[in-house]
């Protein structure tokens, strides 16, 4: 099955594939089952209706596989229209059942109602192995009469077979079994300890064991007269280019789960997988608006930023491919973003050390050193980039791309000026009770207008930015915030001047930084549509690659140079701020940073920024409106290696510049830290 792409024309990721639990209940009482699923019918389960209002949501923004699965799909009565209505929207609709309800009546009804495949399990090479498994006597044999019957209505399947010690040395008879079948594809499942499955922890193989069984079946997969696609593996695309092996169906993704993969239970609730049983939303209480819990759930968010994972998963070198198995870590630690336990890899990158940097040669340095400031705007940038450091291009390449893949780099490309672009933007300090504030910064959190949330130790805690269409549209969302929390004080400090917007840190011997100004205000610039549609595309950050202009080009059926030159008027009139890295500082060593803030007179502000903008420490420098019992009106960001440094370079600053009355205020909690994206609207 081929699947749609990966993102949509405003670089948010889509889904690629849906398990939908269109019912709970099930003849069968399998030990593994996720949904531990009881014969008799659920209360609550979507009506037919509300099936179709959810199926037009998905189809509104994306084309995903919809796998209409269990308990007992078949059970649904109404099973075949709700496939033939996802089938009319262009869904590719595939099913899993049990196998035990198909005959060639069901058959030819699954095949008439567009469904183009079916999963079936077998989890023995034996009726006596799959019916103790399945606890179901004649499970097996009803299975593959349900096959059969598959087979003579013309429609594909496949063979779906979860890996236990009890079938392990069966594995690669079930194999032959499913070639001998005709099956389209052979899909091992590796155990994941949830639902019914819980009780057979002592049925799963050991860590040891799975990373035999995944080698074992990546080299069984490059000779094989059947598609072997394994689940619940994400390091088997790590063995995969261990071994030199192409990546496999799905385009190599590892763990998939809230990154192109999403599940949906019997009763709307929607997880990123079903076996991480941790909801990211409700589309019964939503309007069934699938696609707003998929943009902005917390969960699906901290799963797709790998360099937030904990332990080893955290700093492993195939974290982007594989991911490890969010539910696995979950169900054995409780925490979803620890590290995969069943993973024997280790690492060859180190854990950060404390002051959590990343270990950078000088060549690492002196390229970080040089693209935070600027990458060149070329038809091929890395190229330029190369003969500006002396080096040669497939080294800056490779580099720069470990750079990112490691996490120094967070971002390429181009740090687009809001006012600019039309929008208005503001920093916002709040007084949230401290038994609430977890609750209120997650709601803060899902505002797709906030970059950044934090937590600063202070009367005023909770602190973000926020960024709008138009500064009424801000008064809005805060005054919506107000209501929805009943906390009054949610406080808009908007920009009155900027000094310094230079995020630059040094990392070799190099001059003083110099001071940015801009105390007046950019005019708003009219972009047409395909202007728009490029800031889209650019927005999400360059492939690290030798033409990275290639895609947007295509897209915009344009010229790689036209884009450049977009890309170059844009800086030269402001629209564009920088166009480099977004760096990860912790990693480069400036592990603190603190909120400078300052009671200056106002008549002397400016003169008092501007100077304060000339320190290379400062990387961000703000004239801002006040709050009641906030007097500071002057803001610095200080970077520095440690608390205690930032601390002394606050009061050296504060001394040179005879300000007495100043605070630093340090951040202990980050709810959330991504890039402003812009007109998501209009798609």
């Amino acid at each position: 099955m081929s699947h749609p792409g990966s993102h949509g024309a405003d670089g948010r990721p889509l889904p690629r594939l849906i398990a939908w639990e269109v019912t709970r209940s099930c003849m069968l009482a399998c030990k593994h089952c996720r949904a531990a699923a009881q014969t008799t019918p659920y209360e609550g389960e979507l009506s037919t209706e509300e099936c179709y209002s959810l199926l037009d949501n998905i189809a509104s923004f994306a084309r995903p596989i919809i796998i209409l699965t269990g308990g007992e799909p078949m059970l649904r009565p109404d099973i075949y229209d709700v496939a033939a209505y996802a089938h009319g929207l262009d869904l590719p609709v595939v099913m899993a059942p049990c196998g035990v309800l198909i005959d060639d009546d069901t058959a030819a009804k699954i095949v008439k109602s567009g469904i183009r495949r079916i999963s079936i399990s077998l989890d023995g090479a034996t009726a006596e192995s799959h019916d103790a498994f399945r606890a179901v006597p004649g499970a097996f044999e009803a299975s593959v009469r349900g096959i059969e019957a598959a087979r003579r209505a013309g429609l594909d399947f496949q063979i779906n077979t979860t890996v236990t010690r009890h079938n392990l040395a069966e594995l690669e008879a079930i194999r032959d079994l499913a070639v001998s079948l005709g099956a389209r594809v052979f899909n091992p499942f590796l155990l994941v300890p949830t639902g019914r499955g819980a009780a057979l922890a002592d049925q799963e193989i050991t860590p040891e064991e799975y990373e035999n069984t995944l080698r074992w079946l990546a080299g069984r997969q490059q000779h094989s007269d059947i598609m072997i696609r394994v689940t619940c593996a994400p390091h088997y695309q790590r063995i995969l280019r261990e071994e030199g092996y192409k990546p496999g169906p799905h385009g190599g993704a590892g763990c998939m789960g809230g990154k192109s993969f999403a599940f949906i239970s019997h009763r709307g609730k929607v997880q990123i997988c079903g076996f991480l049983d941790v909801e990211c939303g409700d589309v019964c209480s939503t309007g069934f608006d699938f696609k707003t819990i998929w943009e902005t759930s917390e969960v699906f968010r901290n799963v797709r930023d790998t360099n937030s994972y904990h332990g080893r998963c955290g700093y492993c070198e195939y974290r982007k491919v594989c991911g490890g198995c969010r539910a696995r870590a979950y169900a054995l630690s409780g925490d979803y973003l620890n590290e995969e336990p069943f993973c024997v890899y280790q690492p060859r990158r180190t854990p950060a050390k404390d002051n959590g940097a990343a270990k950078l040669d000088d060549v690492d340095k002196r390229i970080l050193s040089v693209i935070q400031t600027g990458l060149p705007v070329a038809e091929e940038p890395f190229h330029a980039l190369s003969r500006q450091l002396g080096l040669a291009p497939d080294d800056v390449i490779s580099r720069t791309a470990r750079l990112c893949t490691d996490g120094p780099i967070r971002r390429l490309g181009p740090v687009f000026d809001s006012h600019s672009l039309g929008y208005s933007s503001t920093l916002v300090a709040a007084r949230v009770p401290e038994d609430r504030l977890r609750e209120v910064a997650e709601l803060v959190s899902r505002l797709d207008g906030v970059t950044h949330n934090y937590r600063r130790r202070h009367r005023y805690n909770l602190w973000f930015t926020l960024t709008a269409p138009t500064s009424e549209a801000i008064d809005t969302i805060l005054e919506s915030l107000r209501r929805q929390t009943g906390i009054d004080d949610f406080y808009s400090l908007p920009a009155l001047a900027v000094y310094k917007i230079k995020v630059d840190f040094q990392l070799v011997p190099k001059q003083q930084s110099q001071p940015v100004a801009d105390k007046s205000s950019k005019p708003a610039s009219k972009l047409s549509d395909d202007e728009k549609k490029l800031v889209r595309l650019l927005q999400d950050g360059l492939p690290v690659i030798a033409q990275p202009f290639d895609e947007p080009a295509r897209v915009l059926g344009c010229t790689q140079q036209r884009v450049v030159e977009q890309i170059a008027q844009w800086l030269d009139a402001g629209v564009i701020r920088r166009f480099g890295a977004v760096v990860n500082h912790r990693q480069l060593g400036f592990v603190a940073n603190g909120m400078c803030v300052f009671n200056v007179s106002p008549d002397c502000i400016d003169a008092i920024g501007e100077r304060l903008a000339g320190y290379a420490e400062v990387s961000h420098c703000y004239h801002r409106s006040s709050a009641p019992g906030w007097n500071y009106n002057l803001f610095a960001m200080i970077h520095g290696q440690s608390k205690e440094e930032v601390l002394a370079l606050a009061a050296r600053i504060s001394g040179e510049l005879e300000l007495t009355d100043y605070e630093v205020l340090f951040s202990s909690d980050e709810y959330k830290k991504v890039s402003m994206r812009y007109f998501v609207e209009t798609t």
